[in-house]
């Protein structure tokens, strides 16, 4: 597998998009209850309390919702991506159960292990980038969630250098590892980090104010 597995459907398939904030979110740890051995079968799928309020009230301040993760039992053989495409349909189907506003633009999926020295895995910002490219494209999108490859080039990176300037001043990115954070600072986006436990609820607040720069990090 050489790339990332795309799967977009946005709520507004024709919405000019160029000028709206990105919300990058991390899933297991963050959307969704971690699994010691990986989340493999979509009756594995728990939502962490409020995923979808916040998802919700990120949408109704305008951000358009990209989940970005690593997922290497892909690369180790587990599962491909038809398990992959129902994995996220699941998570999907349980927000918007919860919240009809809880609905997510685009998922990015990086198969490979930390060994295959991919461009995409994160804390390479590379599955960050294309979404940004993706959805802030004039461009249609495809509402499908069949997971498509698409090749990510290399990212050019200066970890020893300040932190790069967003596309927007409010691309904001949220996880639960130090992996998520590092992405989340070679875009340039905002960083928030939450416990695994928790997810996306602990930062609620702070989400909802574009005042908050984020948290600090140094790669």
């Amino acid at each position: 597998m050489d790339g990332a597995f795309v799967q977009t459907a946005p709520l507004h398939p024709f919405q000019k998009r160029t000028e709206s904030p990105v919300a990058f979110l991390d899933r297991d740890g963050v959307l969704n209850l971690g699994k010691a051995g990986y989340v493999n079968h979509p009756d594995e799928v728990q939502l962490l309390d409020g995923s979808a309020e916040v998802i919700a009230a990120l949408r109704g301040q305008g951000y358009l919702i990209c989940v970005v993760t690593n997922q290497s039992p892909m690369a180790r053989g587990l599962w491909g991506p038809e398990r992959l495409e129902l994995l996220h349909k699941k998570l999907q189907e349980l927000l918007l159960e919860q919240n009809p506003e809880a609905h997510i633009d685009a998922f990015l999926t990086c198969p490979h292990r930390y060994e295959d020295r991919c461009y995409c895995r994160k804390p390479s910002p590379a599955m960050l980038v294309l979404g940004h490219q993706l959805l802030r494209c004039q461009k249609a999108l495809n509402s499908s969630l069949k997971p498509q490859l698409h090749v990510v080039p290399p990212p050019s990176v200066n970890w020893w250098g300040s932190k790069p300037i967003p596309p927007h001043p409010l691309d904001l990115m949220v996880g639960d590892r130090t992996s998520d954070m590092g992405a989340g600072w070679a875009f340039g986006a905002r960083l928030f980090r939450v416990a695994r436990t928790i997810g996306l609820v602990q930062v609620k607040e702070r989400l909802s104010s574009p005042n908050d720069p984020g948290d600090d990090f140094q790669p």
